[in-house]
């Protein structure tokens, strides 16, 4: 057998150093910011995923109205979906408002995720669920900050979610509190914005269109899964929307997403896809340009493509 000369050996282990520093290197360096709108049914789940590992989750999914059904949406489909996408812990993890659609898997969550820290409206609430939310906190010491407008969450490589929603003291007295309450978060990568609006219904999306060119966004999550209360024009008009997602359950008995939303959408010219159709949507984000693509039960679907044409501006804190 032939020995190789001990220079040639030198050689070939600094040349695998140096594919494996710049392959980690080049890994590192991805400018992706990915955006995942989970399939949780009629509910909301929103995976963030930072270039440089960091994460956010945006709610949990669940059942509304079935706190006691032994399906947990979180065993089932959310830490599984956090598994497959490699999540080995979630830096901010993002309470809405304590409807069970929203937060029916956040426990699963906690059990199974390292999670750096939580930010909540902290709405008054009967909850069983957010109960054991609290529980859970209190057990696995999680930071827990209550959410108001004007807070900043700095995800690191520029990029940063601005708190819009909710006010401070709470709005009162509106059809639905605890919607209008939703913690609203505009996410901004340089040039583009995505603005995830919890549930917010026409209270809330009036009081996000006076804000004006400061919600101007290339991607919206759609309140309220599509419902008819925040297709508010005005709301729509400022945020002008390249891509609208509606996170949705097939066949729900709400009638979601409603043709009043669904119009309005269509009127400011925006690309529409929707969980209860095109499956988990994941939007991919860099500077300059965006691209959506759902995967569902039935295989992939059409991709979408854009250019970013957000020109608005986020208020400095």
């Amino acid at each position: 057998m032939t020995r190789l000369p001990r220079e040639r050996i030198l050689i070939l282990a600094l040349l695998a150093v140096t594919v494996a520093v710049w392959w980690l290197a080049l890994n590192e360096l991805d400018d992706d910011l990915t955006i995942t709108v989970l399939d949780v049914g009629q509910g909301d789940c929103i995976l963030v995923q930072v270039p440089g590992g960091r994460t956010m989750l945006v709610d949990g999914g669940g059942r509304y109205g079935q706190e006691s059904s032994p399906w947990d949406i979180g065993h089932e489909v959310v830490v599984p979906a956090l598994l497959a996408r490699r999540v080995s812990k979630i830096d901010v993890l993002v309470i809405t408002h304590p409807h069970e659609d929203h937060i029916g898997g956040i426990p699963a969550v906690l059990q199974a995720v390292p999670v750096g820290m939580i930010l909540d409206p902290m709405l008054e609430t009967n909850s069983h669920t957010y109960s054991d939310i609290l529980d859970l906190i209190e057990k696995k010491e999680i930071a827990h900050e209550r959410a108001t407008e004007g807070q900043r969450l700095n995800l690191g490589r520029g990029i940063y979610a601005e708190v819009l929603n909710p006010p401070d003291p709470r709005l009162w007295g509106t059809e639905d509190d605890a919607n209008n309450n939703s913690v609203v978060l505009h996410l901004v990568y340089k040039d583009i914005s995505v603005l995830l609006t919890g549930d917010i219904d026409r209270i809330g999306a009036s009081r996000m269109a006076d804000l004006g060119d400061e919600i101007g966004s290339t991607i919206l999550k759609v309140p309220h899964h599509g419902s008819a209360d925040p297709a508010v024009p005005e709301f729509l008009d400022v945020v002008a929307p390249d891509l609208a997602v509606i996170s949705v359950g097939a066949e729900n008995p709400f009638g979601h997403p409603s043709d009043e939303m669904l119009r309005e959408l269509e009127r400011v010219g925006a690309k529409i896809m929707r969980t209860d159709r095109d499956g988990a949507v994941t939007i991919k984000v860099r500077p300059g340009e965006w691209s959506a693509v759902g995967l569902s039960s039935r295989g992939r679907r059409e991709k979408i493509e854009g250019e970013v044409t957000f020109e608005g501006s986020v208020k400095a804190l």
